[in-house]
């Protein structure tokens, strides 16, 4: 063999795989590979391959290139594993005007992620034979979850009963401890449970989780159960236990579980029903004549156990019923509260439950009391009255209407906006309506009246020397029957 052959084929030799061993600088971006998570300081390992994608095809794209066309000579892309394995080739052939974006996509067969360190970069030939190299991408595959510490990583309690007074000298939260666990890395996920069966991992027993960082790895790992957290979840045996997650999803076995006895709710106490102050009948139940109430109405709270952190509201009437309201401020007794005057009207003829409600650490809700609201009595409302003509007292004379009549009705108790009015003249073979169904407006309240003008020839309808009534009905509330005020009798006379 010649020594120019020879040659020859050294180099044909190393122009294989040998040759990525003699490679130029790189400096193309490196590839695109799917599903990896962002890198960040604060974490050690950098391109992690969450683990849900460790067993199937991994997704890759090459960046594109700025690339010519060439008269002759082939354009080669070749994507590198571990800078020996190549995993995707594709050749393109000369004078092609543009590489299909497609050309650039491919998936990497799962077989090649295994755990470890791995990397990938691609290099391209062009037409000339120019070769250029991308930079690398790491690729980490972890599929080894955090080890447990001793005893399955069982927490540390300083107590294994939790009341009332330990949370008190304790700041209000009961802290236990993770002593060691194997694997562990900036960036892991530690997630605590506060059941009430072992090992039940529904998402409303969780208690918090916490990202732990390099700082948090020097053990132990404090972990926090408020008393908030343990007051709301009750009275009983309940059970403490952890699991550690990594970044890449591998989640450890649950630790063993501590077993607590809780005690920190009250004692139940008795919250009798309240009374209202200008009410008359029993502790319970009582019936209050409207006109005792105009001013409004005061409920009071008497022979409940109130503690200093208690926060006292009264309910009046059903919430989201008319004429509802809900009282918040008491008076300097803390135990008297005043419902506003708007506020009775509207349960007129009705039953209404009355009672208090307790907020703060250990909310409750006081027995009811079961309020009857009479009707008023008829002779309680005012009487429409004839003010044009002036001096109409027993007769309206049709002579001396001068194009219409005007009827007043005087401001009455309890009188608001939106209450409806409705006025009718009642003759004899005939009934007119002259305000049909009026809602009261703010200017009426002003004015402490409601005024209505009725046109001469509506009188003329009516018969002559015969009895007239004007009748006035108030409507206080939506669907409530209303209340029919003193007639005006009148005689119409020519």
């Amino acid at each position: 063999m010649t020594l120019a052959r020879l040659y020859n084929r050294l180099v044909k030799g190393l122009s294989g795989a040998s040759k990525r061993f003699f490679k130029r600088q790189p400096g193309g971006p490196p590839p695109i590979i799917a599903y990896l998570l962002p890198d960040d300081p604060r974490w050690d390992q950098q391109g992690l391959l969450p683990v849900n994608h460790a067993h199937d095809p991994l997704p890759v794209a090459i960046p594109a290139w700025p690339y010519s066309p060439g008269p002759y000579g082939n354009t080669v892309l070749r994507v590198y594993w571990n800078n020996n394995t190549l995993v995707y080739e594709k050749t393109w052939p000369a004078l092609v005007p543009s590489l299909p974006p497609e050309d650039l996509l491919f998936e990497m067969q799962e077989d090649y992620l295994v755990p470890g360190i791995h990397m990938m970069d691609y290099e391209v030939s062009d037409w000339t034979a120019n070769l250029w190299y991308s930079m690398p991408q790491q690729v980490t595959v972890d599929m080894t979850p955090p080890l447990l510490g001793g005893n399955n990583g069982q927490l540390l309690f300083d107590t294994s009963q939790i009341t009332a007074e330990y949370l008190k000298d304790s700041g209000d939260k009961a802290e236990a401890r993770i002593d060691s666990y194997n694997g562990g890395k900036p960036g892991d996920i530690v997630t605590w449970y506060w059941s009430e069966a072992p090992y039940d991992t529904s998402d409303r027993y969780i208690v918090s989780q916490r990202v732990l960082y390099r700082a948090d790895l020097g053990f132990p790992i404090i972990l926090s159960f408020t008393g908030d957290m343990i007051r709301a979840r009750g009275d009983g045996e309940r059970y403490a236990f952890y699991q550690i997650t990594d970044r890449a999803g591998n989640s450890s076995p649950f630790s063993h579980v501590v077993l607590l006895q809780v005690q920190v709710q009250p004692l139940p106490r008795y919250l009798p029903s309240p009374s209202v102050a200008e009410a008359s009948g029993l502790p319970s139940s009582s019936t209050l004549d409207p006109s005792r109430a105009v001013r409004g109405a005061t409920v009071v709270i008497s022979d409940a156990i109130i503690r200093p952190e208690d926060v006292l509201s009264v309910q009046w009437a059903t919430p989201g019923t008319e004429g509802a309201f809900h009282a918040t401020v008491a008076d300097a007794s803390g135990l008297r509260f005043s419902i506003p005057s708007t506020c009775i009207v509207q349960h007129m003829g009705k039953c209404i439950p009355v009672y208090y409600q307790v907020a703060g650490s250990d909310p409750a809700t006081s027995e009811l009391h079961s309020l009857t609201v009479q009707s008023m009595a008829n002779n309680k409302w005012p009487t429409v009255q004839c003010t044009r003509p002036v001096g109409v007292v027993r007769q309206l004379s049709l002579t001396l209407i001068e194009g219409y009549a005007t009827f007043s009705l005087e401001k009455w108790a309890f009188m608001a906006p939106g209450q409806r009015v409705t006025i009718t003249l009642l003759g004899v073979g005939n009934t007119q309506v002259i305000l049909d169904d009026y809602p009261v407006q703010a200017g009426d309240i002003t004015d402490s009246k409601v005024i209505v003008d009725v046109l001469k020839n509506v009188f003329q309808a009516f018969t002559i020397d015969q009895a007239l009534d004007v009748r006035v009905s108030v409507s206080f509330a939506s669907g409530a029957a209303p209340a029919n005020f003193p007639s005006l009798s009148l005689t119409l006379v020519s």
